[in-house]
């Protein structure tokens, strides 16, 4: 058994000890391991990640060697020959897409010591058998340990790894960080080529020009299977109603396409390919070892098992500050560090009626009145704080319940009142809201059989 070194539990707790060989389940492919696992997947420059890039690079030279051996044993002799260890005990893992910094090419030192354009925070939780995953935005208003206040994407190029650790940590009470992982923005662009790209719904046109870090996004509406370069443009762009907020949720949009793509039969045999291309833009304090114990816990993981959201906050207003901040929600950080970033309750439960959350209805299907009759049924059905949002710029041929802010156990209850759709935890719906309902074409369906609304 191998476990992590991990700051939340016992410090007797050593990083190696007795091997015990693992059994898995054989539904879960294993590019969903690789991609939800290993580190979960890759931080694009942008937010998505790429599991299989971890095993690429670390402060410690790691010799790529033995684990293309380990898959080429997978191929012939089935996974007891890939992986031999198990977690046992839960880990946190910083993940950052670094923005790339001025002549790193001829200094590649330097590549990672730029600014985080992504940021997230990934929680291995054997306990429940989950893999939690927090979104911080970059513009994210924090207080550095001078007691000056800046953006959190700035902690990175400021003082590295253990300066973005020290107001990660500082910030947000509770929180321990264990290991890290930095990837570049070529890393996302270059998976995604690999992979023969990635089909998303592009939500409206996208124009916009950043001279300094040499980002032209010029994309159109409508879904498309995009390449590397379209998927950071995807990514990046910014220029809508919600900023950085936009950002974050297209980001989570682009980590469930790719891991979708990644699952596929035919996408395995790359692994070896994606090694030896991105091992020069990843860097990482975890060991060989300890990757391999992460995605073998990652290939047990079903697609319930992995749970998104963002830092809970507001933008600020523009008479508020001098720049644009993400303001942390003082009121619901503990909560959310408390669900998914730690071990141990400290907070009262939770009493709050599942019919008391707020639950934001968006139409994505050519009925205009379903939301309305959404609605209604709701209330009839004692949920007090419904209310209709803007029409989903994503279709959706089936209704998703996004569990916004992380109550799953309310989403649940909710579909099983529903009896149709299905549960996405991510941050991709109405920001207002704990709850969104994405009404897709299988509620229209029950609505003219007269079976849904009583």
């Amino acid at each position: 058994m191998v476990k992590l070194k991990n700051k939340s539990a016992s410090q007797s707790h050593n990083s190696k000890g007795k091997r015990k060989s693992t059994s898995k389940k054989p539904s879960s492919p294993l590019f969903q391991g690789f991609i939800w696992g290993g580190c979960f997947t890759v931080t694009a420059a942008i937010s998505g990640f790429i599991g299989m890039t971890v095993a690429l690079k670390s402060p410690i030279s790691i010799d790529i060697n033995p684990v293309l051996e380990k898959l080429q044993g997978f191929k012939n002799f089935g996974l007891s020959s890939l992986f031999a260890q198990q977690l046992k005990e839960p880990v946190n893992i910083l993940v950052m897409g670094i923005d790339r910094v001025a002549d790193s090419k001829q200094n590649p030192e330097i590549r990672f010591s730029g600014r985080s354009d992504t940021m997230l925070l990934v929680r291995f939780e054997p306990q429940d058998h989950s893999l939690k995953i927090l979104s911080i935005p970059r513009d994210s208003r924090v207080r550095l340990p001078n007691g000056s206040y800046d953006k959190i994407n700035s902690a990175n190029a400021i003082g590295g790894i253990p300066f973005t650790k020290e107001v990660i940590e500082g910030n947000l009470d509770g929180i321990t960080i264990d290991k890290y992982i930095r990837v570049t923005t070529n890393a996302f662009k270059d998976l995604i080529d690999l992979m023969g790209g990635v089909e998303v719904y592009v939500p409206m046109d996208m124009r916009y020009t950043d001279q300094t870090q040499g980002l032209y996004i010029d994309l159109k509406e409508g879904k498309q299977t995009l390449n590397g370069n379209q998927a950071e443009q995807f990514a990046r762009f910014r220029h809508d109603n919600l900023g950085d907020i936009g950002r974050v949720q297209r980001q989570q949009i682009l980590l469930k396409a790719l891991r979708e793509k990644l699952q596929s039969p035919q996408a395995m045999f790359k692994i070896p390919q994606g090694l030896k291309l991105l091992q020069q833009e990843v860097d990482s304090d975890l060991t060989q070892e300890e990757i391999f114990s992460l995605v073998a816990y990652s290939l047990s993981l079903d697609k319930q098992d992995i749970r998104m959201v963002m830092l809970p906050g507001r933008a600020s207003y523009p008479t508020e500050y001098r720049l644009s901040y993400w303001l942390i929600s003082e009121e619901n950080k503990s909560q959310i560090i408390e669900k998914f970033l730690t071990s141990e309750s400290s907070l009262p439960e939770n009493n709050q009626s599942s019919q008391n959350i707020r639950i934001a209805i968006q139409n994505s299907t050519s009925n205009p009145e379903l939301a309305k009759k959404l609605a209604l049924f709701l209330e009839e059905n004692q949920y007090q704080n419904v209310y209709i949002s803007n029409n989903s710029p994503y279709p959706t041929s089936v209704t998703k319940i996004i569990v916004q802010k992380g109550d799953y156990e309310s989403a649940k209850t909710l579909k099983n009142l529903l009896n149709f759709g299905e549960l996405e935890s991510s941050s991709t719906g109405d920001i207002d809201s704990e709850i969104t309902i994405r009404v897709g074409d299988d509620a229209e369906k029950l609505l003219f059989d007269d079976s849904f609304v009583k």
